[in-house]
C-alpha cells in the first residue's frame, strides 16, 4: 500500500499582487473633525473636539471649504427670501441678507480684505509722498474698501430678478470663492508668523481636488449651462489676487485669502446679474 501523505501536504499559495494605487477613505470620525475645523474657521460656531486636532487634519479640512461656503450663501439667501415674503423692498431684503452673512462669518474675510487694502493704501501714500500737511488719517483705506464691497453686494442682490436667482448666485459665489482659497493656499508659500498660514500651511493635492470638485458640482447644480462662464470669470479674478500675493507678498496669509474670497464673490455676483 503506497503512502500518499506527501500529496496531502498543502503547498503555500503565493500572495496576491499589491494594488498599484490605494486610496484610504476617511473614517467618519476624521471627516467630522475636518468639517468641524472648517466650520469653526469659516463661521462663528465653535464646535468642540475630543482632542486637539493634528496639523495634518487641519490642512485636510480646507477640502470642505466650498461646502461650508454654500451653507453660508444659503443662509443669506434664506434671509432674503423670508423678508421678501414679508413684502419688504429689495434694498431692505438684500441689506439684511448681507448683514446675516456678515454675522454668521464674523465678517472674517471682510476684515482680512480691509487689512490688505489698508496695507496697500498706506504704501501708496509713502511712495507718492501724499499728505504733505502730515495730517492724521481718520478713515483708513480698508474701511472705504469694505464700504464699497458691501454696497456692491447689496446692489447686486437687490437687482436679481427673483429669490431663485438670489439662491443660485449667493450659493455659487460663496462656495467657489472658498474653493479658490484652497487653490491659492496650495499654490503659494505660507508666510510664517501669520495665524492662518501657520495653521493651514499647504493643503494636500487630493483635498484641493475635492474642493474644486465640490465647488464645480455645487455651481453646476445651481447654474446649469452658465456654470463655465461664471466659474471662469471668478477664477480669473481669483488668479489676479493670487498673483498679487505671489509678486508682492511672496506667499499667502490671511488677508490675501480673505481678499481673494471677497473679490471672487463680488465678481460672481456681478456675472450672474449680467446673464440673468
Amino acid at each position: 500500500m503506497s503512502d500518499n501523505s506527501e500529496n496531502s501536504i498543502p503547498t503555500p499559495s503565493s500572495p496576491p499582487p499589491a494594488p498599484a494605487l490605494t486610496i484610504k477613505p476617511p473614517c467618519p470620525e476624521n471627516m467630522w473633525a475636518e468639517l468641524s475645523i472648517a466650520i469653526n474657521y469659516l463661521t462663528r460656531f465653535n464646535l468642540s473636539f475630543q482632542e486637539e486636532p493634528k496639523p495634518r487634519m487641519i490642512r485636510k479640512a480646507m477640502g470642505w471649504f466650498p461646502l461650508i461656503g454654500a451653507a453660508i450663501g444659503m443662509f443669506g439667501a434664506t434671509i432674503d427670501w423670508i423678508m421678501t415674503q414679508m413684502r419688504m423692498p429689495g434694498a431692505i431684503t438684500a441689506t439684511f441678507a448681507v448683514i446675516g452673512m456678515l454675522w454668521i462669518t464674523r465678517a472674517l474675510h471682510e476684515e482680512e480684505f480691509a487689512t490688505l487694502v489698508n496695507q496697500y493704501g498706506l504704501e501708496l501714500d509713502k511712495e507718492k509722498k501724499i499728505g504733505w500737511l502730515r495730517e492724521e488719517r481718520s478713515v483708513r483705506y480698508g474701511t472705504i474698501g469694505i464700504i464699497m464691497i458691501i454696497i456692491m453686494k447689496i446692489g447686486a442682490i437687490a437687482s436679481f430678478a427673483d429669490n431663485a436667482v438670489v439662491f443660485q448666485a449667493l450659493i455659487v459665489a460663496a462656495s467657489w470663492s472658498r474653493a479658490l482659497m484652497v487653490v491659492a493656499a496650495a499654490w503659494l508659500r505660507p508666510l510664517p508668523g501669520d495665524p492662518v498660514a501657520d495653521h493651514f500651511v499647504q493643503p494636500p493635492g487630493l483635498r484641493v481636488a475635492i474642493a474644486l470638485g465640490l465647488g464645480a458640482i455645487i455651481a453646476f447644480t445651481m447654474l446649469g449651462e452658465d456654470t463655465a462662464m461664471v466659474l471662469t470669470a471668478g477664477t480669473i479674478a481669483g488668479l489676479i489676487v493670487a498673483l498679487i500675493g505671489a509678486n508682492h507678498l511672496r506667499g499667502y496669509n490671511g488677508p490675501l485669502l480673505g481678499t481673494l474670497q471677497q473679490v471672487v464673490e463680488i465678481t460672481i455676483l456681478g456675472i450672474v446679474l449680467a446673464i440673468q
